[in-house]
């Protein structure tokens, strides 16, 4: 059978391609990361219907999606590490996958003549060519500028308030560092990842960069965290609350000399569903979250709660009564 490969990150995909010769209608999802993924096609409301299969979205702390659509919940049990003969079972007319993945995963499932699709995912700029993609794809090119626009906006207020709490002299750059809680210690980002990037995006000095030359997570030991002695310590954790470790890294005495420790923001990442800092649809609101607590008041008239409510409505349909229900008790790290 022929090969079908496409890169949406490439943003060269129509709908009127002769690989797309119409809107998709059995879709599927998987393998790693595939929570992002499935994050930003539920983003396009006429794609939600046509999903038949998502290989697991619960990072640690619940299934997001089924509040967004109602067939989510009834979609058949899809291992995220299943092998191509399961996505094959689903006889799906295209396979959206991580870009990480093509050669693991994707290649097999060309060879079997299924259509696939890669999204990158991994900058603002990634996002912004992918989410165009899709909505070609998906035969909604004005939602993905809906879209778009939502994340320039956010990335420009981002910075109009750390160069203004700068140039007033409110504040200086502050020192930060991003870590992820690791089984007794943590990990810090590559340069190039969403977590580093929205440390410089909203006015921070990532404290790491340049400690971490591979290609994921890289451990670090207390010495080293005491070495940087950062400003700000912000905690990650995919599957607790980040504020339980935060608080619990805080009373540690490994930590505790810490001058972030000391002065109250050594804090736990805001997290819903999933931690606002990760190449998630949510980036937009880490982002936001972040600059509020590096130059806090910079922002006039921010609230990470009505932010919250903003993007949900905005990308999911959320009303106030859905969200209530949904996400807000689950809402950590923000002050109500």
């Amino acid at each position: 059978m022929k090969r079908h490969t496409i890169i949406l990150a490439a943003a060269l995909v129509a709908v009127a391609s002769p690989l797309l010769a119409q809107v998709p209608s059995r879709v599927v999802m998987g393998g790693k990361a595939v929570t992002m993924v499935a994050d930003v096609v539920y983003a396009f409301p006429s794609a939600r219907s046509r999903v038949v299969a998502v290989g697991g979205t619960d990072q640690g702390l619940g299934v997001f999606l089924g509040a967004v659509h109602p067939g989510f919940s009834s979609l058949p049990p899809f291992d995220r590490q299943a092998g191509i003969e399961a996505y094959a079972a689903f006889n799906p007319d295209l396979v959206i996958l991580k870009s990480s993945l093509k050669k693991s995963l994707g290649t097999g499932l060309e060879t079997l003549g299924i259509q696939t699709a890669y999204l990158s995912l991994e900058t603002p700029e990634d996002y912004y060519k992918d989410l165009a993609a899709v909505g070609r794809v998906f035969g909604d090119s004005a939602r993905a500028a809906l879209l778009v626009s939502y994340y320039r906006g956010v990335v420009e207020t981002a910075a109009t308030a750390a160069a203004t709490a700068l140039r007033t002299g409110v504040a200086r750059k502050p020192r930060v560092l991003l870590a992820q809680a690791a089984g007794d210690g943590f990990e810090v980002p590559p340069d190039g990842w969403m977590q580093s990037l929205l440390v410089e995006l909203a006015g921070g000095i990532p404290v790491w960069k340049g400690a971490n030359p591979a290609g994921g997570w890289a451990k670090i030991g207390p010495e080293q965290i005491a070495a940087w002695d950062p400003d700000v310590f912000i905690v990650v954790s995919y599957r607790e609350p980040a504020t339980a470790v935060a608080a619990r890294t805080a009373a540690d005495s490994r930590y505790a000399g810490l001058r972030a420790a000391k002065n109250g923001t050594l804090v736990g990442f805001a997290q819903d569903f999933l931690s606002w800092d990760q190449p998630d649809t949510r980036w937009g609101l880490g982002l936001l979250w972040l600059s509020n607590l590096l130059y806090p008041g910079a922002i006039p008239g921010y609230s990470a709660e009505a932010e919250a409510r903003r993007f949900f409505q905005l990308f999911y349909d959320l009303d106030a009564a859905s969200f209530d229900a949904n996400v807000r008790p689950r809402l950590r790290g923000i002050s109500r």
